[in-house]
């Protein structure tokens, strides 16, 4: 069973999933009858094939986050941890050690000081990993595969 198969059910398709949405979202069946006129509305604007399209193309990438991270390639697996020490290091540098190094410079050294790393290029780049390691965490406490 692949990844599309388990989010979108036996069922498949986003009309499947709205369904099961809306009959855990809605305990009340006349609150439900409203929300699936509204999801067939949609489907017949078509508004629900873009959603669908949408949703189908998310999965597949996430297929391939899934491919990559399986591989036993150093090249396919690796760039992502590679990525994160990367980032864990320049922050580290910057916060930590070149604070440090940048007054023993001027006080002891009398040299110049160590050059900056754009801080804010890193950031974007470790609190976007940490924001996806923080959702595979909950997955993993929840116990999805």
């Amino acid at each position: 069973m692949g990844i599309l198969d388990a989010i979108l059910g036996p069922g498949g398709g986003v009309v499947s999933l709205v369904d099961d949405i809306i009959k855990r979202a809605w305990p009340d069946p006349a609150q439900q009858a409203q929300a699936r006129l509204q999801l067939l509305d949609m489907q017949q604007r078509g508004e629900l094939a873009e959603l669908d399209a949408d949703l189908k193309t998310r999965l597949a990438e996430i297929q391939v986050d899934d491919d990559e991270v399986k591989s036993e390639s150093l090249f396919k697996s690796g760039w992502r941890p590679f990525v994160g020490w990367t980032c864990g290091f320049g922050v580290g540098y910057m916060m930590v050690a070149r604070p440090f190094i940048s007054w023993a410079c001027d006080a002891f050294l009398h040299v110049p000081s160590p050059p900056a790393i754009d801080i804010l290029v890193l950031q974007s780049i470790l609190f976007g990993m940490l924001g996806l390691a923080t959702a595979r965490t909950v997955e993993k406490v929840k116990g999805a595969q």
